[in-house]
C-alpha cells in the first residue's frame, strides 16, 4: 500500500508540474498574440485615448474618405487601411477626429495618434512631422469642365488653374508648368471645388484619386479628370515629430504592403485610375 501510494504521489506530483509548464508556455503565446510578436499594443505608448487608435484626417477626401460626419464614415481606402492598420497593432477601437491639412503639413500638433491625409512626402515636410513608410503612390490630376483640353505643357499654360493651400501642387505649377496667370489658392478642396462649378477657374490640380473621388462622389459639376501628369509621389501617414510610436506603425504598414492587403484596398477604390491618360511635360 505505501510502494503504491508513493508511486501515484510521484505520478501526481508529475502531471501538476506538466500543467504548471503548459500554463506558462500558454500565457505566454497570448501575450504574443496581441503583443509584440504581432506588433501587439504593448509596443504604443501615449496613446490619445488608452486603448484606441486616434486617426485624424480632413474631410472630405473620397474615396480615401467616404463620409462628410467624423462619427459616421462609411468607408474608404484611408478608412480600411487605418483599421486594418489598428487590428495588426492590437487595438480594438479606432477613433476618427479633424485635422486641416494646411497645419498638418506646417507641423502644427495633431490631436491624434496617426494623421491619413494623403499627405507626399517632401523634405520640407519631412521637417516639421514624421513620416511612415509610405502606402500609395499618387500623381497629379486635372480635373476640368468636359470639353477642356490638356493634352500638353503648351495648353496647361493656358489654364485658369485652381489648387489647395500647401499641396504638392502648388510647386508643381509655379515650377513645371507656368501658367500665364497666376493660380488660385483656396484653402480646402471643397472651396476649389465650388469655384470650378462656379466658372471662375478652368481647372483643379490635385492628386489623381483625390479628383476622381470628386468626380465620383458628384462634388464637381459637368467636370471629369481629363489627364495627370506623372510626378512619382508617395503619401505616407503623418505622426507628431518624435512619436514613440513610429517603428510600430512602419512595422505594420510594410506587412500589410508585403501580403497584398494594400493592394486588394487598391483595386477596390482605384480602379479607374490606371486609365486616366498621362500629359507629357
Amino acid at each position: 500500500m505505501k510502494a503504491g501510494r508513493s508511486r501515484r504521489w510521484a505520478l501526481l506530483g508529475l502531471v501538476l508540474t506538466v500543467a504548471l509548464v503548459v500554463a506558462g508556455c500558454g500565457g505566454g503565446d497570448d501575450n504574443e498574440g496581441s503583443g509584440a510578436a504581432s506588433g501587439g499594443q504593448s509596443q504604443l505608448q501615449d496613446l490619445v485615448t488608452p486603448g484606441t487608435l486616434t486617426v485624424a484626417t480632413e474631410l472630405p477626401a473620397p474615396p480615401f474618405w467616404i463620409g462628410d460626419d467624423y462619427d459616421h464614415i462609411t468607408g474608404g481606402f484611408e478608412v480600411d487601411f487605418s483599421k486594418e492598420l489598428a487590428k495588426r497593432l492590437g487595438i480594438n477601437n479606432v477613433k476618427f477626429v479633424e485635422m486641416p491639412f494646411s497645419g498638418l503639413v506646417a507641423g502644427q500638433q495633431c490631436p491624434c495618434d496617426i494623421d491619413f491625409s494623403q499627405v507626399t512626402i517632401t523634405p520640407d515636410r519631412d521637417k516639421v512631422v514624421d513620416f511612415t513608410e509610405p502606402y500609395f503612390d499618387a500623381n497629379q490630376g486635372v480635373l476640368a469642365h468636359k470639353g477642356t483640353k490638356v493634352a500638353n505643357l503648351d495648353d496647361a499654360k493656358k489654364v485658369r488653374w485652381g489648387i489647395q493651400l500647401n499641396t504638392t501642387a502648388t510647386s508643381f505649377i509655379a515650377d513645371k508648368i507656368k501658367p500665364a496667370s497666376e493660380a488660385r489658392v483656396f484653402d480646402r478642396t471643397t472651396d476649389a471645388f465650388a469655384a470650378l462649378n462656379a466658372g471662375q477657374i478652368d481647372a483643379v490640380m490635385l492628386d489623381t484619386p483625390i479628383v476622381l473621388g470628386a468626380v465620383k462622389e458628384k462634388e464637381v459639376k459637368d467636370a471629369e479628370v481629363i489627364g495627370q501628369f506623372k510626378t512619382g509621389e508617395v503619401y505616407g501617414a503623418v505622426v507628431n515629430k518624435g512619436s514613440k510610436n513610429l517603428d510600430a506603425f512602419n512595422t505594420a504598414i510594410k506587412a500589410m504592403k508585403d501580403d497584398g492587403f494594400r493592394d486588394q484596398l487598391f483595386k477596390k477604390y482605384f480602379a479607374d485610375q490606371a486609365a486616366v491618360p498621362e500629359i507629357p511635360v
